[in-house]
């Protein structure tokens, strides 16, 4: 059913309640299934146990993270031509999920497989579960976009991020009594099947969406013409380009995350019960930060909020820096994670408002392609130091770029709540 201007706007407004009721679900749900494989906790120390080079180590957390951000421009030109975009969204996203599946019953069905099997189910199964979640990424942020006002979002993405941290804390502990009781590598998989159902219903309440049709404007061009005109859009929004560098910079200033619980595992002897007592740790700052920066990136805009969090993220870099016994993890993990989180909000709100609505699927496509590259060197560089010279050397560098990355988004980049919306030039028909 299409709608014209007037019964769309009306459409949303009486539904806007009901997505954001969902759309929080959904996130929360989602939050919670990571929760249990917390990337810097168990998944860092799962992948420790099947292989001992740290490059390898980083990658693991790497390709959580690149496989989301990489592909998110190879159909970026389909959704803003779909008058719909949950259709796609719910196809893309059982392959994001069903992976998880596949790491589970591989480490309860069979705990002596080889270290390279378990190595190489765990790489693959992360690469098509979050390149699935990338692939939709783009299509999933321009139905937001749609449904929830502008004045929300924030919001949205801060107590989602709280409720399923609070939820988090919960699966945090199973997953330490889990660690706790079972030997590896069942305990593993436990988690990840636990992961796994939390995902399915997270799947359940992004289909309850009500987005409303609303065909597009733009013409139709080939998809090489599409291609080629890319970098026009960077060079004709300058604004948004300083913002990537900047991204960038603060990215690869979190390359010693990846590697804080192999090195309490090798500084301070931890067991695996402590690496999730670190997890929930993590979760709690999660829960209480977020929400007041969501809150914080509605009024005060989300560039004012990456700052901060680019700063607290930097002290936790400090702390492990100068920590002296293993306690002091704890505060390293909340610190680093409620940045980290509240990166993760402000990235997600930011990017909306360089450009119109239309044109969201090509600037966070190419948002997140483009710092799939910082994501992707982060660890395997992190990993590189580690073999090479140790983790002091790691800390300091990753606390040199980190502040690099804050100076360049203080002072290099402009609010974009309060500047025109980046557009796609006109002789850039895209």
């Amino acid at each position: 059913m299409s709608f014209d201007a007037n019964q769309y706007d009306a459409y949303v407004e009486r539904n806007k309640s009901w997505n954001f009721a969902v759309n929080l679900l959904d996130l929360t749900f989602y939050n919670l299934g990571v929760s249990f494989v917390f990337g810097a906790t168990v998944l860092s120390l799962y992948a420790s146990y099947l292989t001992s080079s740290a490059v390898l180590i980083g990658l693991i957390p790497a390709i959580q993270s690149v496989g989301y951000f990489l592909p998110q421009l190879l159909l970026a030109q389909r959704s803003e031509r779909l008058s719909r975009k949950k259709p796609m969204i719910q196809k893309i996203s059982v392959v994001e999920r069903v992976p998880y599946l596949f790491v589970a019953l591989l480490a309860i069905l069979w705990p002596q497989a080889p270290a390279w099997l378990a190595y190489g189910m765990l790489a693959l199964s992360l690469t098509l579960a979050t390149g699935a979640g990338g692939l939709a990424g783009p299509a999933w942020q321009a139905m937001l976009a749609k449904v929830v006002p502008v004045d929300r979002r924030g919001r949205m993405f801060g107590i989602s991020n709280a409720l399923g941290g609070l939820l988090g804390i919960g699966g945090a502990a199973i997953s330490r009594q889990v660690l706790a009781k079972y030997p590896y590598p069942i305990s593993f998989g436990i988690c990840f099947g636990f992961c796994f159902v939390a995902q399915v219903l997270s799947w359940i309440c992004l289909s309850l969406n009500r987005e409303p049709h609303r065909p597009p404007t733009k013409a139709a061009v080939p998809v090489r013409t599409y291609w080629r005109k890319l970098p026009s859009v960077l060079s004709h929004n300058v604004n948004f380009s300083r913002y990537l560098i900047a991204r960038s910079l603060i990215i690869l200033g979190g390359m010693s995350t990846t590697f804080y619980i192999v090195y309490a595992r090798q500084a301070f002897e931890i067991n695996d019960a402590f690496a999730a007592n670190l997890t929930i740790a993590a979760l709690i700052s999660q829960t209480v930060a977020t929400p007041v920066l969501g809150w914080l990136g509605d009024k005060a805009g989300h560039k004012r909020v990456l700052e901060i969090c680019t700063a607290v993220a930097a002290i936790g870099i400090l702390l492990a820096l100068a920590a002296p016994q293993v306690s002091w993890l704890y505060a390293v993990f909340a610190l680093v994670n409620a940045g980290t989180a509240g990166m993760s909000v402000a990235g997600m709100g930011i990017v909306l408002e360089f450009c119109d609505t239309e044109s969201i699927p090509t600037f966070t496509g190419l948002a997140n392609t483009l710092t799939a590259i910082p994501i992707l060197l982060a660890p395997v560089l992190g990993g590189w130091l580690v073999d090479v010279s140790g983790y002091q050397t790691l800390f300091i560098v990753a606390l040199v770029l980190s502040i690099g990355g804050w100076i360049s988004m203080r002072w290099g980049v402009r609010e974009p709540r309060h500047e025109q919306n980046g557009v796609i030039p006109e002789n850039v028909s895209i």
